[in-house]
């Protein structure tokens, strides 16, 4: 089955307190985005970047200067992430497999990328997440009880399902209130296949990740 990778892009990242939207921020040199493709480049995955539509002739003229700059199509984002990870799903072979990977998490690998798609294909989906180390409570109004943690996990992406499933489970549910398209498929009467995930596989949101991550892609293998 052919191998589709959906980056997501199409925020303005106002956590970060930049004028520019978190994935065209300088890492080491280069736009964080840039990091993100070549990572599925090299795992021989077909490329299709989500953007705010503001950003996409900004993109075009950026990533002409820039080197090796992976091939990629472009397809432009929506109100939401859902309805931006929706419009990129339309753009893609119905007969694919489709990782769906925000476009701010530029540390990972190849190995990471095969070992989800290949998950996908034997299980029918394929979610990474990995364990919590914090101890956590849960607030309400007037108590905040501890609660266990080996109970929950930290979602990561990028999440792979079948492209055709995928869309038939957009047109069920009422996608603009979910997060994540795991939660989107599970809506919809799939039952999700989880994986582990990576420790590394930081997503930039604030300041000070953009240091942390090019100490990790420094001494990552790629």
């Amino acid at each position: 089955m052919k191998r589709c990778a959906l980056l997501v892009a199409a925020g303005r990242g106002t956590r970060m307190n930049k004028d520019l939207p978190k994935q065209f921020l300088p890492l080491l040199g280069e736009p964080v985005l840039v990091h993100t493709l070549r990572h599925f480049y090299r795992s021989g995955i077909e490329i299709t970047l989500v953007l705010n539509t503001d950003f996409i002739p900004d993109w075009n003229e950026k990533r002409s200067e820039l080197a090796d700059v992976p091939n990629h199509q472009i397809v432009a984002g929506g109100q939401t992430r859902s309805e931006s990870v929706l419009n990129g799903l339309r753009s893609l072979p119905t007969d694919s497999l489709c990782g769906i990977h925000d476009a701010v998490r530029p540390v990972l690998d190849s190995a990471f990328i095969l070992r989800l798609f290949d998950a996908a294909e034997k299980f029918g989906n394929a979610v990474p997440v990995i364990p919590l180390k914090d101890s956590l409570r849960r607030i309400s109004d007037s108590q905040n009880p501890a609660v266990p943690r080996e109970e929950f996990r930290i979602v990561q992406t990028p999440q792979v399902f079948s492209t055709k499933q995928l869309l038939e489970a957009y047109a069920k549910v009422n996608y603009p209130t979910f997060t994540d398209e795991a939660s989107i498929f599970e809506a919809a009467g799939h039952r999700i296949h989880l994986e582990p995930g990576s420790e590394i596989n930081l997503k930039i949101t604030v300041p000070g990740d953009l240091l942390l991550a090019a100490q990790l892609i420094r001494y990552s293998p790629h």
